[in-house]
């Protein structure tokens, strides 16, 4: 027995639906990322949960194992929100305008997902997680390729030369007042806070920091805290 099966907790959930339906622990995790797996009754949704022996594991009856097709999925993510924390799908919410896309609502969705763009806690705006390898190179490997735009709130006036040394970061005025300057940023594959740092440096204080645009795709239709799937079409 290895070191991951043996617990006081019990078993892994695909160990136990493997040696149940003598299949292997590849589709004993797709039945659990089809939502076709109870313990005790209650939906199963993470493979690597623990199962003690006296508690009851179900599979669907004519369930079958099958691969689901990998998804991508784009949140608005608020200000304050760490992506990388666990937890941060139960802080979320479909977009009410057909969020899936024609993809079945399963556990599936979410497991795997690898953040391939994302935020610093205090920024909000368009976050990236996917289970495709293309995406995730075209964002992650190529990020020097893509272009981010992001929306910047700056406490008091910015003289437009003061822009200037916000480079590589590209920068413009979009809105000013006595109290705060309202500023487009532009930049090839930004790391989280970058631009914030970049702000900084030059003196400028960022009160709010918001990504619009990654690539091609922009936020526009999400809200605070909303998410939905890449639709087939679309491309960064």
């Amino acid at each position: 027995m290895s070191l991951d099966d043996a617990s006081d907790a019990g078993e892994r959930l695909s160990k136990r639906v493997a040696a149940q339906l003598s299949c292997s622990r590849r589709e004993a995790e797709q039945l659990i990322a089809q939502g076709a797996v109870t313990v005790d009754g209650l939906a199963a949704t993470l493979p690597q949960q623990r199962v003690a022996p006296e508690q009851r594991v179900a599979v669907a009856t004519g369930a079958r194992p099958q691969a689901l097709p990998p998804a991508t999925l784009l949140v608005h993510k608020p200000a304050g929100v760490d992506c990388l924390a666990s937890g941060f799908w139960a802080q979320l919410r479909r977009d009410a305008d057909d969020a899936l896309h024609g993809r079945p609502a399963l556990p599936g969705l979410f497991m795997g997902q690898r953040c391939v763009a994302p935020l610093a806690t205090e920024e909000s705006g368009l976050v990236v997680f996917t289970q495709v390898a293309g995406v995730a190179r075209r964002l992650h490997d190529d990020a020097p390729l893509v272009e981010h735009e992001f929306s910047i709130d700056v406490a008091g006036p910015v003289e437009a030369a003061m822009l200037q040394r916000l480079r590589p970061a590209r920068a413009s005025i979009n809105r000013q007042s006595p109290e705060r300057t309202g500023l487009r940023v532009v930049m090839h594959g930004p790391e989280p806070g970058q631009i914030g740092a970049l702000c900084r440096a030059v003196g400028l204080a960022p009160e709010a920091l918001k990504r619009l645009r990654i690539g091609r795709l922009p936020l526009a239709g999400l809200a605070p805290g909303q998410w939905r799937c890449l639709r087939v079409h679309e491309r960064f």
